[in-house]
């Protein structure tokens, strides 16, 4: 089984994405990385009204389905959330999950306004559905009735998506600490100790002694169970962890480097660069420039038909 695939089927991802529906009237799709592959709950309340009815059209389903794939793609490539504008001028947002530095799901959902359309915005989105052939007359009055976000909502929701991605991207960590069994409680405690532990100096001695194991036998676990080594690990979850403060809080890149447990800023940018091909502060600055406006199934694991988001 693939990782999308155990992500799918992981327990507790609908409750997870219910939530998602909940608290901002828009329901995810987990979709695979090549776009070919989507998960949905409660279908029938995926689309809003105007994405709903393009949906039946033909030509509609077309215009998205080339709009989605392109957004893929960038989403896959830049490992950044994205928040953009469809083809139609609604808004819209993706979310890669990422594994061991590879984007292995992606979270879709939006169609919704930034604010109530007005005239000319609707003349604008309705230019790509004539030139489909597509009669957008019926179409004005549920263009209108999309659901609308404030700019300040889009970002609550884009934080919550980001915590439901790191979440799923980190299921089989989470396996390891609560499943049975001596190997896996084990290589539980070392990861639980590595987490409460991360922005301080750790060792292999430390750790092992954590985890009640012998050093050769710590790296062993990891190098059999999680698929790297004990060091490789932790700079992984470093990164990570300096990516959600690099994006959530003003933090010089000289204070997140020690917070997150780098012994200089050399060493921290020249490990972030390793990961992201960026240095923190260009992250930083790319990610802002991302989340910012721009200008002017239920479908069973396995389908190959990719509903646009909602």
């Amino acid at each position: 089984m693939n990782a999308f695939d155990q992500i799918s089927v992981m327990p507790g991802l609908r409750n997870l994405l219910d939530i998602t529906w909940r608290l901002f009237g828009v329901n995810p799709a987990l979709v695979s990385p090549d776009g070919q592959r989507v998960v949905v709950f409660e279908l029938e309340r995926r689309s809003q009204p105007f994405c709903a009815a393009l949906a039946r059209n033909a030509a509609g389903r077309t215009l998205c389905a080339m709009c989605d794939q392109g957004r893929f793609l960038e989403a896959r490539r830049s490992a950044l959330a994205l928040r953009y504008r469809c083809h139609a001028g609604l808004r819209e947002f993706i979310v890669p999950v990422i594994r061991n530095g590879e984007t292995v799901a992606l979270l879709q959902c939006g169609q919704v306004h930034d604010r109530r359309p007005t005239v000319a915005e609707w003349k604008d989105a309705r230019q790509d559905l004539v030139q489909a052939g597509i009669d957008s007359g019926p179409l004005y009055s549920l263009f209108r009735q999309n659901r609308v976000l404030t700019q300040e909502r889009q970002n609550d929701l884009l934080n919550l998506l980001e915590l439901i991605a790191n979440r799923l991207a980190h299921a089989d960590e989470q396996r390891l600490i609560e499943e049975p069994g001596r190997t896996r409680v084990q290589l539980g405690r070392a990861i639980t100790f590595i987490e409460v532990h991360l922005g301080e100096h750790l060792t292999l001695p430390v750790i092992a002694r954590a985890a009640r194991l012998s050093t050769r036998s710590l790296v062993r676990l990891f190098r059999t169970e999680v698929g790297t080594s004990v060091v490789d690990f932790i700079l992984r979850r470093r990164i990570a962890r300096a990516r959600d403060l690099l994006r959530r809080t003003d933090h010089t890149c000289a204070e997140i480097a020690f917070e997150v447990g780098f012994g200089s800023v050399q060493h921290f940018n020249r490990i972030f660069r390793r990961h992201q091909e960026m240095s923190p502060r260009e992250w930083r600055q790319t990610t802002h420039a991302t989340l910012s406006p721009e200008p002017g199934p239920t479908v069973a694991p396995g389908s190959t038909k990719v509903p646009h988001a909602g």
